[in-house]
């Protein structure tokens, strides 16, 4: 959780070690809820929840032309290696301090190229279909540390583009949980954005040009009902709430909206 100060500057110390690299890089994940309401909404007053792992996207681009990759960079710095099979030396997964996952994340057909020559490869990269859409449609943001009082400029996804590719394969999580906070994630979205009405506007736009279209039957199938299987996982997800009279309908109302836009 993002509250918690000690995960929150290893955070910053991540994008220090990757700072050359940032402009190749788009911040996906949860950590999102922590520089949207921060850094895009101007939101102060929301509280965001976040995973303690830390993901980047890869997009299949061309990457620049750098001294060392990434793997090179942060293997030679405070970087615990995790081998993902006991048998082989590599791929592996690095945790900053021993404590925070960085992962990097592509769509399915990066070419090795960019493995290569940008991340490394040594590193994991995990592979997902549809990702690309994310880093098609991204923004950059300015993410200050105030202790440093040090700017980073970060590529993030578009909100709209980032709950819309969550509605689309939020159902191709491998547990309920993974699924379960997507679409906490898309919601959290639809209740803090200042400008929800433009975000369900750019939603409709991606739906007419025939991106993702499959986001449209998942949605349905979990959010038909008050009752239904979104609204409970979400409700369970966000936890009690003193600030929504009734967080089962609110969920409902906010993702019938959001159902609508893709008509």
């Amino acid at each position: 959780m993002v509250n918690n100060a000690d995960i929150e500057a290893i955070f910053f110390r991540v994008l220090d070690d990757l700072e050359e690299y940032l402009g190749e890089l788009t911040l996906v994940g949860g950590w999102l809820s922590y520089v949207y309401p921060k850094f895009v909404w101007n939101n102060l007053n929301v509280n965001p929840v976040t995973t303690v792992d830390v993901d980047f996207g890869v997009s299949s681009d061309k990457p620049l032309i750098h001294k060392q990759t990434i793997f090179q960079i942060l293997s030679s710095r405070d970087y615990t290696e995790r081998h993902l099979s006991m048998d082989r030396m590599y791929p592996v997964v690095l945790f900053k301090e021993g404590k925070v996952r960085v992962d990097f994340i592509s769509g399915m057909d990066i070419p090795r190229e960019v493995v290569e020559r940008l991340v490394g490869s040594q590193m994991s990269i995990s592979r997902l279909k549809d990702f690309d859409f994310i880093l098609d449609h991204r923004i950059k943001v300015n993410v200050e540390n105030k202790k440093s009082r040090k700017t980073y400029a970060l590529y993030c996804p578009r909100p709209a583009a980032y709950i819309y590719h969550k509605a689309a394969t939020f159902v191709e999580r491998e547990d309920d949980l993974k699924c379960a906070k997507d679409l906490f994630y898309i919601y959290f979205v639809l209740r803090y954005a200042p400008d929800v009405a433009d975000l369900l506007k750019e939603v409709h736009e991606f739906f007419k040009a025939g991106h993702l279209p499959q986001a449209a039957g998942n949605l349905k199938k979990y959010f038909e009902r008050k009752s239904g299987r979104g609204c409970l996982m979400v409700d369970k997800e966000n936890g009690p709430d003193g600030f929504v009279e009734d967080l089962r309908t609110d969920i409902f109302e906010r993702f019938s909206a959001l159902r609508e836009q893709l008509l």
